[in-house]
């Protein structure tokens, strides 16, 4: 049976003008970007610092509007403004900026209350993320007061407070130490086996390496490869395959 494609990308491109005092500057971002991520997968999207990462996740979730081509969630175009697809939709940024004057509880509340979701069912869920996540104990406790690993956790927490179908992770490894780490891995394969589709964009590779079913890589804004994590392993290690990949550029 063919899996459904949740996400597809075709020419997607963008190109930031920088103004100058004589003139203008183009930096071209994103080129012609064709991706497709299938519901139930892990999707590793790989890339050096600056190969356009961040710059596709904002596009997809209408953070930054394209200068050209066409995205499509859940077998629909989508524009920025689409609120249909992003209730569908948890994001987590490659930085974060939750407010600190919240209790985790508090915050966790007040985004379930942006979904409107129902009273009773946004406790459950909130408790439920706790207990996932480790967190119970610190469920009272101001964000500014947590541990930047922590903190990272509940980023992850927020971006899933609405039950959403495609979650998309920008470097969600940074500030996790091995004990948090080893129970983010736990998360999400609880989510790619409750049926849930992951896009995780990082440069760490050993954890693309562990986590993903496919991987696509990306350096200076193009797609370079993309395919099952066994074609990247075929030749020793996705290391070794993405360092042949990158170099060619430099070459």
């Amino acid at each position: 049976m063919t899996q459904e494609t949740i996400l597809k990308t075709r020419g997607l491109a963008k190109c930031f003008v920088t103004r100058l005092p004589f003139g203008s500057k183009k930096t071209l971002a994103v080129s012609g970007l064709d991706l497709e991520v299938k519901r139930g997968e892990i999707f590793g999207f790989l890339g050096p610092n600056g190969a356009g990462k961040t710059t596709t996740l904002n596009m997809i979730v209408g953070i930054t509007e394209p200068s050209d081509g066409k995205i499509e969630l859940f077998g629909k175009p989508f524009k920025i403004g689409n609120i249909e697809a992003l209730a569908r939709i948890g994001y987590v940024p490659e930085t974060t900026s939750l407010p600190g004057y919240f209790t985790v509880v508090k915050l966790l509340d007040f985004y379930a209350q942006l979904f409107e979701i129902p009273l009773a069912l946004r406790s459950r869920r909130i408790d439920s993320l706790l207990e996932m996540f480790g967190l119970v104990k610190e469920k009272n406790t101001l964000v500014e007061n947590l541990s930047m690993g922590q903190v990272r956790l509940v980023d992850i927490m927020q971006a899933l407070i609405n039950d959403p179908e495609l979650i998309l992770l920008d470097e969600p490894t940074v500030y996790l130490d091995p004990l948090i780490m080893e129970r983010f891995r736990n998360i999400l394969m609880h989510l790619r086996e409750s049926g849930k589709t992951i896009f995780m964009s990082s440069h760490s590779l050993p954890e693309i390496e562990r986590l993903s079913d496919r991987i696509g890589v990306i350096d200076a804004g193009k797609l370079k490869k993309v395919g099952p994590k066994s074609e990247f392993l075929s030749g020793g290690s996705i290391e070794e395959e993405f360092l042949k990949i990158v170099k060619k550029e430099y070459v």
